[in-house]
């Protein structure tokens, strides 16, 4: 394993959690700071789930690039769909247990169909791999292809903004449709193709990635305050951000130590982002209750989080069918780990 890739994984995890855990702040304190950095800073952070979706797809095309090997798909079945049936099913069973409403079914389906689950990642990485398989099966040339699919997300993302109820009332399912984010899978594609060519120029001209993050971040900001204040991961304007972070990581990540949390944290990751949720829920009023003080309460809930995850992630990795919960954690230098590694 690359160790940028590890580092980027880290940097998307810990980035998701950070938002997550000012979001659940947010809504027990029942008030955002009036602070436009904040706001800002939230928005930025959504960078994450982008940047994990770019991730998966840059190590696939890194790896198969002729053909995938037979035990594709089995693989990521077991070992990362299921897992998000598990995770799926747990949420909707701690909502139950809470508002005890009936309706656990329903809740279900929910984070299975509507995205109802902070895992929906999950299905739209499944949906790319698909179109990765089968751009491998047919021979699809990047020449055509790659263009085409910035245009299909394009005009996926043109589509669902047009003043339909239709697409008002279902925005959270439109975001696991694939169109929206081929625009993602053509970047990666081509970072993870060229990935030996690209690492090198990265490394070289390294001082102009903090520019280019740095200017991401400017047209961010302009825009947040020209009233574009929602804060998602389907914002076309994140585009810039999300490529000049891989970028800046991928430049520096080769000169930074290959540090322990970084491998500890990268080997978790997945089940972080499928378990941090219900951990929050359990969490955040306790901090909240505790801490007055916004720079205090969040980065230790930060903390706390990703220590009950690993922790209990590593507890459940010892049962003789951990695999199907928690996906294969054991063995970090295994090519079908979970963790979307490969």
């Amino acid at each position: 394993m690359i160790k940028e890739w590890d580092m980027l994984r880290v940097m998307a995890c810990l980035s998701i959690l950070l938002l997550h855990a000012t979001s659940w702040i947010i809504s027990t304190v029942g008030k955002s700071p009036e602070h436009e950095m904040y706001m800002f800073l939230r928005i930025a952070l959504c960078f994450a789930t982008p940047s994990f979706i770019v991730l998966s797809i840059l190590i696939l095309a890194n790896r198969y690039r002729e053909q995938v090997p037979p035990g594709f798909w089995p693989s990521r079945l077991q070992f990362v769909f299921v897992p998000f049936l598990v995770w799926a099913f747990v949420d909707a069973l701690i909502v139950e247990s809470i508002y005890r409403n009936g309706l656990l079914v329903e809740k279900y389906i929910e984070n299975l169909i509507f995205g109802g689950f902070t895992g929906w990642f999950v299905v739209v990485i499944m949906q790319l791999y698909a179109v990765f398989a089968l751009m491998k099966r047919f021979k699809w040339s990047p020449v055509w292809f790659l263009p085409m699919c910035v245009i299909m997300s394009l005009v996926h993302h043109a589509v669902i903004l047009l003043p339909y109820p239709f697409f008002e009332d279902n925005m959270l399912i439109m975001r696991l449709f694939f169109t929206g984010w081929l625009g993602y899978f053509a970047l990666a594609y081509l970072i993870g193709m060229y990935y030996s060519q690209i690492a090198v120029l990265a490394k070289r001209y390294r001082v102009a990635t903090i520019f280019l993050v740095l200017l991401s971040g400017v047209y961010l900001y302009i825009r947040m305050q020209l009233g574009y204040t929602e804060v998602h991961s389907r914002r076309l304007d994140l585009v810039p951000l999300v490529a000049s972070i891989v970028l800046f990581v991928i430049a520096w990540g080769q000169s930074i130590p290959y540090v322990a949390p970084i491998r500890i944290i990268s080997k978790y990751a997945f089940m972080i982002y499928l378990m941090h949720w219900e951990v929050l829920r359990f969490s955040t009023d306790w901090f909240v209750e505790h801490f007055d003080k916004t720079l205090v309460r969040v980065p230790l809930l930060v903390l706390w989080t990703l220590f009950v995850c690993i922790i209990l992630t590593k507890l459940i990795s010892l049962l003789p069918f951990s695999q199907w919960i928690v996906g294969k954690i054991k063995n970090t230098n295994s090519k079908t780990k979970a963790a979307i590694s490969d």
